[in-house]
């Protein structure tokens, strides 16, 4: 459809020269500017996610607003006429400068973005209670934790700037930065203890049974059997406890109460300084399942993540000290 412009009565058009605040809509000037660019309605409206017919109606409002027609159809095809060709560089150079002028505004205040993937239990006892020293050392960079489960840890799809696992095992296509070694303890709570003379007498396991807690690790340092090998206390036990799948669920367990479990060190270091944990009987027992940063080559390289690995050292260290 084409609009029909009728001079005013002594044959010339009267007008006044456009100010901000007499500009055309700027949905009427971008709608005539991608209209321009794809020659096209549906086009256009594809691109700006509105119908044809809302394209062709801010057209004619621009078309409107200027007393000319913009553009016409030739055989079917849609034209600029000699005012939308005169007019069309200049309205596109002009979105243009805009776009840019956002970007490097949006840019320029977009803060860095750190994305942690760690296993669930070490992220929630480990990580977190650390975050008041972390945090504010990272800067202006925004930190993200997602806590991942499981001993098996699929890292195929590596959406993350870095990963916090215990693993003995090299991961191909990944740098892994060793944090700290780790032990294995036999810990249960005070009352547990003493309820059941567990103090320096292993050997009161064969009598506790159920209570005895196990996890459902694949590293065997926290097989009950391993453990007491390790730690030279000559018992074989008979009857086991329940197994836990998750970490967190079995240091739960121990903390209510409800039996003695094998745990590392790292997961419960706040509980044993507190004194909420004993290790009633024998030693810690080293791990070979060692927590481990992990990162692409590529992300190793980022400023981020290397300022994390070392205030997450230099935390470690701050601990050796201390210990």
């Amino acid at each position: 459809m084409r609009t029909e412009f009728v001079a005013p009565a002594g044959g010339r058009t009267a007008f006044r020269l456009p100010t901000l605040s007499r500009l055309p809509p700027l949905t009427a000037l971008r709608a005539f500017v991608v209209a321009a660019r794809h020659a096209s309605f549906s086009r256009a409206a594809e691109e700006l996610h509105v119908s044809t017919a809302a394209i062709g109606q801010q057209v004619r409002i621009l078309e409107t607003h200027l007393g000319q027609p913009l553009f016409s159809r030739q055989r079917g095809e849609l034209v600029l006429t000699d005012a939308g060709s005169a007019l069309y560089p200049g309205l596109a150079d002009a979105f243009e400068t805009m776009i840019g002028s956002l970007s490097d505004l949006m840019v320029s205040n977009a803060r860095p973005q750190l994305k942690v993937l760690a296993e669930g239990c070490f992220a929630a006892r480990w990580l977190a209670p650390r975050l008041g020293s972390i945090v504010p050392a990272l800067g202006d960079v925004e930190l993200s934790i997602e806590s991942i489960e499981g001993d098996t840890v699929d890292l195929t799809h590596f959406d993350a700037d870095c990963a916090i696992v215990a693993t003995a095992a090299q991961i191909p296509g990944f740098i892994h930065e060793p944090l700290f070694p780790d032990t294995v303890s036999a810990v249960c709570t005070p009352d547990f203890a003493a309820r059941h003379g567990l103090a320096d007498e292993p050997e009161r396991l064969r009598e506790i049974g159920f209570t005895l807690l196990r996890g459902n690790g694949l590293d065997p340092a926290f097989e009950w059997a391993n453990w007491l090998r390790a730690c030279r206390i000559p018992l074989r036990l008979s009857a086991t406890g329940p197994r836990f799948s998750r970490p967190t669920a079995l240091i739960e367990a121990i903390s209510s109460g409800h039996g003695i479990g094998l745990v590392r060190h790292s997961l419960i270091s706040e509980e044993l300084k507190s004194g909420r944990l004993i290790a009633p009987f024998g030693s810690p027992q080293p791990t070979a399942s060692r927590y481990h940063l992990l990162t692409s080559p590529d992300r190793r390289r980022l400023p981020e993540v290397a300022s994390l690995l070392a205030l997450l050292r230099e935390d470690i260290r701050s601990l050796e000290a201390a210990a």
